[in-house]
């Protein structure tokens, strides 16, 4: 299992049983979240080129917000790469008329759930199994609801809170991804979601973002790969 962290946010190449498949892609400058006034965020390390990348077997998307479900990336690549999403998700992406196939996570050719998590809606948690192991990706953090076992947990040590009304802590923060990384009994914890990033409109001015580093937390920088084989 090869786990390549493709820019500081929380864009990756999953490579796993002969599979490419490219996660959460966000590589135009900024994204949008309703209306640049409500919350507009910029990269500031250069994004990786499309020709630098391998071409994804399929494109796994695992939240419907922007820096997750980029649509200026996402229609830079082929309509010929099936997509891999939870309805809600394909829903929105199908509006756009550009890839040829949705595929939800029942129908996907590898092995892939949606774990029930604590807020739901934000704090998605899902967990891919293969011959070489078990990942459990969660960029928001999350806290589950169901007996999980995983190898290997990626989450963000990042804590970004917003006031209730704007759907209050978005980043549960390294404690919860700890937490996380016990309860599913995994041995590595990889860190996602913790760019640091220029922002804009109503939500910069109200977020409060705490991020720390701990030992036990895997880092990788832009380009880096972790790799992870089941012992024997």
């Amino acid at each position: 299992m090869l786990l390549t962290k493709l820019n500081a946010d929380s864009s990756w190449m999953f490579y796993f049983d002969g599979l490419h498949v490219l996660v959460d892609p966000w590589f135009t400058p900024a994204q949008v979240d309703f209306h640049p006034w409500f919350s507009r965020q910029f990269h500031l390390e250069p994004q990786p080129q499309l020709s630098e990348i391998q071409s994804p077997d399929f494109i796994f998307i695992s939240h419907r917000y922007t820096d997750h479900c980029n649509r200026e990336t996402l229609l830079q690549f082929s309509s010929e790469i099936l997509v891999v999403a939870i309805p809600s998700i394909l829903k929105k992406i199908a509006k756009w008329g550009h890839f040829k196939k949705l595929i939800p996570l029942s129908e996907a050719p590898f092995d892939i759930q949606l774990i029930d998590t604590r807020q739901n809606l934000v704090h998605k948690a899902y967990l891919i199994a293969s011959s070489a192991g078990k990942l459990l990706y969660a960029p928001h953090g999350a806290r589950v609801k169901q007996d999980c076992a995983a190898d290997v947990v990626i989450a963000s040590t990042l804590r970004y809170e917003l006031p209730f009304f704007l759907g209050g802590t978005i980043n549960l923060g390294l404690k919860v991804a700890k937490d996380l990384k016990e309860s599913v009994g995994a041995q590595h914890l990889l860190c996602t979601h913790a760019e640091q990033k220029r922002a804009e409109g109503l939500v910069a001015v109200l977020a409060k973002k705490k991020f720390q580093k701990d030992d036990g937390v895997v880092y990788l920088i832009s380009g880096e790969t972790f790799e992870y084989e089941m012992s024997k």
